[in-house]
């Protein structure tokens, strides 16, 4: 008896480890991820970023100052690597400032400078 329940609890513990390390493939979180941007108009930015194909990108938030904008993407990355491709997919998107961009400076959400492009995409390039 005592047997049969040292191998039950083997067996559990076993089942929650896999189980755990299956679902560990399908977690993600979201990653600040450096940009590009171009003027669309004195109040809209395109904005472009770049990450593995299938994951997913979003502008999550957008914080002005007099003389900064810092536009938070973030894609969402897996919580455990998986083997894949090395492709390099382009997520564009549009922010709507609250006041014009004028001379203002725009960063991204990690606080480093985003890539002026001179014009839209495709002829941008996606910083890494």
């Amino acid at each position: 008896m005592r047997r049969v329940r040292g191998l039950a609890t083997v067996a559990v513990v076993l089942g929650v480890v896999v189980g755990l390390a299956y679902l560990s493939l399908y977690l993600r979180w979201p990653v600040e991820r450096p940009l590009a941007y171009w003027p669309v108009n004195d109040r809209t930015l395109g904005v472009l970023v770049g990450d593995s194909p299938n994951l997913g990108c979003a502008v999550v938030r957008v914080d002005e100052s007099p003389d900064a904008v810092t536009i938070h993407a973030q894609c969402w990355e897996r919580v455990v690597p998986v083997p894949q491709t090395a492709d390099l997919q382009a997520y564009e998107m549009q922010v709507t400032l609250q006041a014009p961009l004028g001379s203002r400076r725009v960063y991204d959400g990690s606080g480093n400078p985003g890539a002026l492009c001179p014009s839209q995409y495709p002829d941008c390039t996606i910083p890494s």
